[in-house]
């Protein structure tokens, strides 16, 4: 039997009473691009809509056991929706925080600051690189260091294209949660 055949209340049965991985890849390719253009639509942030979209796959995986209803679209558009008003909350805070910081500091704290933590914040990014697995953070590289595109590296690595965004948003996600530390220490920095 093919797991292309079945529908999404199939495959969520699967994945809510046998953890099935294979219906869950099924799952993830039917709507991540879906996810993933709508967030890109509303955000018009690649990087941020990729992040969203895993996200919310990472979610549905850890909420599997208790995922009930029939119409999956509907429960990932609003999920992906209320991640979305997430980001942007978050995002108004922090903007706010930094320009209510550098009315209150000179500028030249702000610069000789940033120097440090530009350089404080590569060593942290390049730390959580080498804990990726090796194809992971080669993809990851060309991507967001060399700028290519998914199909220029999947087309270097003879690799699908999925296979390129399945990646991308693994590391996507591993370094930001691995860099929210960072950050968080960053901000209370500023606020100390």
């Amino acid at each position: 039997m093919s797991l292309q055949s079945l529908t999404d209340q199939e495959l969520l049965d699967l994945l809510h009473h046998q953890d099935h991985e294979q219906a869950f890849r099924e799952l993830y390719e039917r709507y991540w691009y879906k996810m993933y253009i709508t967030a890109y639509r509303k955000l018009r942030r690649r990087e941020v809509a990729e992040e969203l979209a895993q996200e919310l796959f990472m979610m549905l995986w850890q909420k599997r056991a208790t995922i009930r209803g029939n119409n999956l679209p509907a429960f990932l558009g609003i999920s992906l929706r209320n991640l979305m008003i997430d980001y942007i909350r978050k995002n108004i805070r922090e903007e706010h925080y930094l320009t209510q910081l550098r009315l209150f500091f000179p500028e030249e704290v702000f610069a000789t600051t940033e120097a440090v933590q530009h350089n404080e914040l590569s060593e942290a990014i390049q730390k959580a690189l080498g804990q990726l697995p090796e194809k992971t953070r080669e993809i990851f590289i060309l991507n967001r260091f060399e700028h290519l595109t998914i199909k220029e590296i999947a087309e270097r690595l003879n690799l699908s294209d999925k296979t390129i965004e399945y990646h991308l948003s693994r590391s996507t996600s591993f370094l930001r949660q691995n860099l929210r530390d960072f950050v968080t220490s960053l901000v209370l920095f500023y606020l100390s």
